[in-house]
């Protein structure tokens, strides 16, 4: 499935590697931006407290191994390119990924944290620390690796660069000339009468998102 990686232009760098070396970079989950990630809750029932005790040391144990790259299915949220592509001015990077891969998993969206219980036991159970977030999320459509390495090798070259609208002419120009070769580089415009971001290229343009238009499922 094609998926969306969210960079600014400020380090360079990042995007050259994420492109030429074909790998994701996996922050430590301690690092993202919601100070709820990550939370537990652990449900014994008439159980002994040694057993929660040591179900926590457990749990913190695993949680503090894990690292994780955030990707999005959509491609043309404004918020999306406002807080994750520097205002618009950075670049959104598409990769493919089969959604059936181990490593990821679909965010889902309530306001509910992890629970566990004894019989969590496995690598896959501590996994649930990170695939919920709050409802207040959901415009992210988000995708995550969750892994203990710190890059993730995708499976393929990644197929496209999608710059920013706002994007600076010599920035563009320079990875273009950076990338010749290496990835197809298409340009995003604002289309002001729609309201909607649409691809400029070769490329058919990218259909907008549900939630890009404001519209959510019930």
């Amino acid at each position: 499935m094609k998926l969306y990686k969210y960079k600014s232009l400020a380090n360079l760098w990042h995007v050259l590697d994420l492109v030429l070396n074909q790998r994701l970079y996996c922050a430590h989950w301690s690092t993202l931006n919601d100070p709820l990630e990550g939370r537990y809750e652990i449900f014994l029932g008439n159980k002994p407290s040694k057993l929660e005790s040591i179900m926590v040391s457990r749990i913190e144990q695993a949680r503090n191994g894990f690292r994780i790259a955030s990707l999005s299915a959509a491609a043309t949220n404004f918020l999306l390119w406002s807080h994750y592509a520097d205002g618009h001015k950075g670049v959104a990077i598409e990769v493919d990924i089969p959604e059936d891969h181990p490593e990821l998993t679909k965010v889902t969206y309530s306001p509910f944290s992890s629970i566990f219980s004894e019989k969590a036991q496995t690598q896959e159970d501590m996994r649930h620390l990170f695939n919920g977030k709050g409802e207040e999320w959901a415009y992210e459509e988000e995708y995550r690796i969750i892994t203990d390495r710190q890059y993730f090798d995708l499976p393929s070259k990644p197929s496209r660069l999608l710059l920013g609208p706002m994007v600076p002419d010599e920035q563009a120009a320079l990875l273009r000339k950076a990338l010749f070769g290496h990835i197809e580089i298409v340009t995003m415009e604002l289309d002001r009468m729609q309201g909607i971001l649409v691809v400029v290229g070769p490329t058919p343009s990218l259909q907008p998102s549900m939630q890009a238009l404001g519209v959510v499922g019930g």
